[in-house]
């Protein structure tokens, strides 16, 4: 009986704990922003194919360090582009590339002097 007893005590604990974690507001809250002025960033939107998406990560993934996170992206007939973020600071990236991943393009969109 004392086992179970000090079990649930553990458990009680435990959740108190898990319930006094602290959270720091959204993880986009400290991202660099899209340049003022400059081409539409899309987050949270994704139409792109998926040889889209992984043409233009790989392609972002072997210019720059940090990481890269998709975040968004949109199609057309044309082209596909895909929104990404790049290191700790969330830099924008848009890639412009074919429905089948061919032909990547990658455009910086923040502001070259934001540092």
């Amino acid at each position: 009986m004392k086992n179970i007893a000090k079990t649930m005590v553990g458990i009680g604990l435990l959740a108190g704990l898990s319930a006094c974690m602290e959270t720091t507001g959204s993880p986009t809250a400290s991202q660099m922003p899209a340049a003022p002025g400059g081409p539409p960033f899309i987050e949270g939107s994704f139409s792109a194919s998926q040889a889209a998406v992984d043409s233009c990560r790989n392609l972002l993934a072997s210019q720059t360090t940090g990481g890269v996170r998709v975040v968004g992206s949109e199609s057309s007939e044309a082209n596909h582009a895909v929104y990404m973020r790049v290191g700790e600071n969330g830099a924008p990236w848009r890639c412009l590339v074919g429905g089948d991943g061919r032909n990547p393009s990658v455009m910086f969109l923040g502001s070259e002097g934001f540092a």
